[in-house]
């Protein structure tokens, strides 16, 4: 999918323009008392704790030098929604919010549309430079679901979509139109607001009862047809929350305490890193000191809307923000550079994304723990 100005339109307005606080800020650690220019960078929330990581390989390093002086680079973590809000207003409050960031790495490239069209709307300078970016990494959008459910949808060999949950979600029979007495199709979806998944979920499944591939318009999405299309599918969510790690950590609640399948949820609209990390027994990416992750009984299948899908492109951004310096900008360039080495961008693969260096193919874990390859993703793949 090509994104144009119309789909920046599009976006702002299946997005509600208030966006509720999601705080999940990290703390970032203080700037020593020396000479080095420090560059602090805001990032999505499932960047961590790898960006933190690439930070600490590069601060100390030969490659932590511009211009003379040695660079560091702070790491903290804000909800993509919120991160954006927090840029339009000019983020205050930095004891409460962190540090102004010099570099930012949303989800999606959605994000920064977002932020620019809100400042242009209010006849300010816009924060997010004309893209394109360079993808720390990138994850496409996926259908996780558990694969007894899956396989009877004709997973793996038939190709399953939007059009396929949108049949399940108004079948009276629900599940037992498949044979199945798992009763109702239950689709778990995020707040768009925040949740990149949401966003582009919702964003995909105008996509899809269009029929098209690229270029939508919001008399596309005023079409009363795909209104009704996709209100049905809305129909279909039990599960309405703020981020996906809820969705995911309840799964894998109901799945340790042996839970009927799909009594909590058929479906969950997430991004391809969290099936990876599901199915690993770490739902939330994240392991406490002496916590073992436990594999699922039953693991998810990455499903790739065969309609298509979109990538979750992680852009760096580095802000156009009056409170950031040329010496700062010069300085993020260069950590900038660093996370696109060819070594930098496979660790990303151990967090289960994909490269954002288009030069590497994606490898294990990705094919391995998503039971799929790289060319079942669909044709439309933009962010």
């Amino acid at each position: 999918m090509k994104r144009n100005r119309n789909i920046v339109a599009v976006v702002i307005t299946l997005a509600l323009c208030a966006v509720t606080a999601l705080s999940a800020t990290v703390s970032a650690t203080p700037a020593a008392a020396d000479d080095c220019i420090q560059v602090d960078m805001t990032v999505q929330l499932n960047q961590y704790p790898l960006m933190p990581d690439l930070a600490k390989r590069f601060n100390g390093s030969d490659a932590a030098e511009v211009d003379g002086r040695c660079i560091r680079v702070v790491v903290s973590s804000k909800s993509s929604g919120e991160a954006t809000t927090l840029l339009e207003h000019g983020w205050p409050d930095e004891e409460e919010n962190g540090t102004r960031p010099v570099v930012w790495s949303p989800a999606a490239t959605a994000w920064a549309q977002i932020l620019d069209e809100r400042l242009a709307e209010q006849g300010r300078p816009v924060m997010a430079p004309p893209g394109p970016y360079k993808a720390d990494m990138v994850s496409p959008l996926v259908i996780a679901m558990p694969r007894t459910m899956a396989q009877a949808l004709g997973w793996p060999d038939q190709p399953i979509g939007y059009s396929d949950i949108l049949a399940l979600a108004t079948d009276p029979l629900g599940w037992g139109a498949k044979g199945h007495d798992w009763g109702s199709f239950k689709l778990g979806k995020t707040n768009p607001n925040f949740s990149t998944s949401g966003l582009s979920s919702l964003i995909a499944e105008y996509y899809a009862f269009t029929g098209k591939d690229r270029d939508l318009t919001l008399e596309d999405v005023d079409d009363a047809t795909v209104k009704t299309k996709a209100a049905q599918v809305e129909s279909a969510v039990v599960h309405y929350g703020d981020t996906t790690l809820t969705f995911l950590n309840n799964l894998y609640a109901a799945d340790r305490r042996d839970a009927p399948l799909g009594a909590y949820a058929s479906a969950v609209a997430v991004e391809e890193q969290s099936v990876v990390n599901y199915n690993r027994g770490n739902p939330d990416g994240k392991l406490d000191p002496g916590e073992q992750p436990r594999k699922p009984h039953e693991p998810l299948v990455a499903i790739y809307p065969k309609e298509g899908t979109l990538f979750s492109d992680n852009p760096f951004i580095i802000l156009d923000a009056k409170w950031v310096s040329r010496a700062e900008k010069r300085a993020a360039a260069v950590f900038g550079d660093f996370v696109q080495r060819p070594v930098n961008q496979r660790r990303v693969l151990h967090y289960g994304f994909r490269p954002g260096n288009a030069t590497l193919a994606p490898e294990a874990p990705i094919v391995a723990e998503t039971e799929t390859t790289a060319a079942r993703i669909g044709p439309a793949q933009g962010a």
